[in-house]
């Protein structure tokens, strides 16, 4: 699905929408903004981008979290806005569910390669009983370039990956690009900025940031944070 093209001028629109949010002053609410910002204006770009009987075909839906037993890349941003959400819009109860979740999962994870990770057949610590994301509003970019035509055909993927072979998943590639174009022009920015710009693991990320939010500061003064 797509029709392929360049996605050049996507990643030069996330590497200005970054470049001007944090340009001047900035605190941990105003990367949070920008954060905001990048993934709205992503999904605009999706929605007048994706053909509309694509979009029928992609059958992800609340509750199937058949992917999400995989690693995944976030931006330190991303997980800044993860944080804000956690702590504005979840019942303390929950996010110290969350948060006891996050704990046992990095020490599970924490040293595994993607394939290894696919076999341990562990979901993401955000996902709720019923399988629902519940970071969905603020899920990180890579996330998003996920999709499928087929939740069966997910499950038997994942399967098969964990036993070593190989199972092909039809995805939207416009989507994908897309979402993967806004992630590297966001890191490409922080860089540029002498931001930490690398890629960091989702679970670990979060994790250590709900440990030390001094890492905000870090980050903003241009350290390499510390998140293994």
């Amino acid at each position: 699905m797509g029709d392929g093209g360049d996605f050049t001028p996507y990643r030069e629109k996330a590497r200005n929408l970054v470049c001007s949010g944090l340009s001047g002053p900035a605190d941990a609410a105003t990367v949070v903004g920008m954060v905001s910002a990048l993934t709205d204006r992503a999904e605009v770009d999706l929605a007048e981008g994706l053909d509309s009987s694509e979009g029928r075909r992609i059958a992800c839906r609340a509750g199937c979290g058949s992917c999400c037993v995989v690693n995944v890349a976030i931006l330190f941003p991303e997980a800044l806005a993860i944080v804000f959400h956690l702590q504005r819009h979840l019942p303390q109860p929950e996010r110290e569910r969350i948060r006891a979740r996050l704990d046992d999962l990095h020490g599970a994870i924490r040293w595994l390669d993607d394939e290894e990770r696919i076999a341990l057949r562990r979901s993401c610590a955000f996902l709720d009983y019923r399988g629902n994301c519940g970071i969905y509003p603020v899920r990180p970019l890579l996330c998003r370039s996920v999709t499928s035509t087929d939740p069966e055909a997910c499950r038997d993927a994942v399967a098969l990956m964990a036993l070593g072979e190989t199972h092909p998943v039809l995805m939207n590639l416009f989507q994908q690009e897309l979402m993967n174009a806004y992630f590297l022009g966001a890191a490409q920015a922080l860089e540029e900025l002498g931001l930490d710009a690398r890629g960091l693991n989702l679970t670990g990320a979060v994790k250590h940031l709900l440990d030390r939010p001094r890492l905000a500061e870090e980050f903003l003064s241009g350290e390499r944070l510390v998140v293994a």
